[in-house]
C-alpha cells in the first residue's frame, strides 16, 4: 500500500480531538466534510472550522496547527473529489492498527457521511444507485467491530473500504451542480 499523504494521516487528527477533549472522532469528522461535499456542499474555511470544532464537541478550542491541519484536510479533500483520477483517501488507521478498530473507525467514517451528506439541501432527486449507496453506508456505520486477525476478515474490510471510496466518488459525481451551494454552519448539530 502507498504511503498516505500526511494530509490524511489518521493519528494527527486523532491527536487534534485529544488535543480538545473531543467527543467525535477522526473518521467521523473526515466522513461528514465528505459528506457534505459529495452533497454539493462549499464551505469557506471559516464555516468549516465552526462546523468542525461543533463535530468534535471537545472541552477546549482548536490550536493554530490544528486549524490549519483541519483547513489542509478540508481542501485536500475537494481537491481529490473534484479531480479526474478516482483518487478518495479516507481518514482511518493506518494497516498497523488492528481490524477491529479499522472496522469501527470505517462505520464512523459512514455515519459522519450519512449526518454530513444529509444537512445538504438537494433540489434534485436522487438515483436508485445512488439511494442504494446511501442503505449500504447506513448497514455499513453498524458494522461488527468485535473481529479477530484473520486473512478473510482483512479481505472483507479492504473491499467495503474499497466499494465506500468508490461510492463515494459517484455520489460525489451524481450530486455536483454547475453553481456549488456555499454552506452555513447549523444552529446545533445534536
Amino acid at each position: 500500500m502507498a504511503l498516505m499523504p500526511v494530509v490524511f494521516d489518521f493519528d494527527r487528527y486523532a491527536q487534534i480531538c485529544s488535543d480538545v477533549g473531543a467527543v467525535g472522532q477522526p473518521a467521523e469528522l473526515h466522513g461528514h466534510l465528505v459528506g457534505r461535499l459529495s452533497a454539493g456542499a462549499r464551505l469557506d474555511h471559516t464555516t468549516w472550522l465552526s462546523v468542525a470544532q461543533e463535530l468534535l464537541d471537545g472541552r477546549g478550542a482548536l490550536t493554530e496547527a490544528g486549524k490549519v491541519a483541519l483547513i489542509q484536510l478540508y481542501d485536500a479533500s475537494l481537491a481529490e473529489l473534484s479531480g479526474s483520477g478516482f483518487e478518495l483517501t479516507l481518514v482511518l488507521p493506518d494497516d498497523s492498527a488492528a481490524i477491529d478498530h479499522r472496522t469501527a473507525a470505517l462505520g464512523h467514517w459512514c455515519e459522519g457521511f450519512l449526518a454530513g451528506f444529509g444537512m445538504v439541501e438537494r433540489s434534485a432527486q436522487l438515483s436508485e444507485e445512488a439511494d442504494g449507496v446511501l442503505r449500504d453506508f447506513a448497514a455499513i456505520s453498524q458494522v461488527q467491530t468485535d473481529l479477530d486477525e484473520s486473512e478473510a476478515n482483512e479481505v472483507d474490510f479492504m473491499e467495503v473500504m474499497e466499494y465506500v471510496r468508490m461510492a463515494t466518488l459517484m455520489l460525489f459525481s451524481e450530486c455536483q451542480s454547475a453553481d456549488p451551494k456555499q454552506d452555513t454552519p447549523p444552529a446545533a448539530l445534536h
